[in-house]
């Protein structure tokens, strides 16, 4: 299940948040979700989202309305979260005061084989917990060795999640494409598609953020639109959505 949370941002309170915030809004996360058992295997989210404007680090939020996106595929676990940030006047995310307003739930998309994403939140290919020196090297994402990183990550989250070996080998096909229009845009303004960030343990590693094609079987997609893609997903990192028809990269 995938909902769209909003609030509405308190005037009187700070509005700026660090531009790289996964952090503030996974303890928030883990803060409501305490009580829950067992914990979900798998949940995922985005960043705050908002019009902004970023200076020195810091994002400035612009707009009244922010929104949050959660996702996992424990329908109950996504409920009882929702239910608990609706019963609350106001929460908090770092100094910025939130007041929940609503939300809704997004359907899961008819996928094909061949889809198109944009991310919402960093891909991370390689978890900095287990290698700090590899997850510091850039990577070039049209590069076997990217789309196989996050294949060998998803194989075993798709195995750790009750999959079974034979569904496991209907799985080989998958292959990660950019958008090759939007990196060259990116390169002709010297754009950046990769940053460094930190996850929840403080230890540096590379995220990426560029809209991508992914070529793999139906229920890969299905799998990560509920999960996620690549490492970290329940720190807030690789959240995707697909590029409707209309929608600009």
């Amino acid at each position: 299940m995938r909902a769209k949370i909003a609030f509405v941002r308190n005037p009187s309170a700070t509005n700026v948040v660090p531009l790289h915030h996964q952090k503030l809004i996974s303890g928030f996360i883990e803060h409501v979700s305490s009580d829950y058992r067992p914990k979900p295997l798998f949940y995922n989210f985005s960043s705050l989202k908002g019009t902004s404007k970023v200076k020195n680090g810091f994002m400035r939020f612009l707009s009244s309305k922010i929104t949050l996106v959660v996702s996992s595929p424990d329908n109950l676990f996504i409920e009882l979260m929702i239910q608990k940030i609706m019963g609350k006047d106001l929460i908090n995310i770092g100094k910025m005061e939130l007041k929940p307003k609503d939300y809704t739930i997004i359907d899961m998309p008819d996928f094909d084989v061949r889809t198109r994403y944009v991310c919402i939140s960093p891909i991370i290919p390689v978890d900095p917990n287990q290698n700090e020196k590899g997850a510091q090297e850039m990577l070039d994402p049209y590069s076997q060795n990217f789309s196989d990183l996050l294949y060998n990550d998803l194989l075993d989250r798709l195995e750790r999640g009750g999959f079974t070996e034979d569904e496991l080998y209907q799985f080989a096909e998958f292959e990660v494409m950019p958008d090759k229009e939007y990196m060259s845009k990116l390169a002709d303004s010297q754009k950046k598609y990769a940053r460094f960030y930190k996850c929840n343990s403080g230890k540096t590693m590379i995220g990426y953020l560029f809209p991508f094609t992914l070529h793999a079987h139906v229920e890969v997609h299905k799998f990560i639109w509920d999960c996620g893609l690549g490492v970290l997903n329940k720190e807030g990192y690789g959240m995707v959505d697909i590029v409707r028809q209309e929608q600009p990269l």
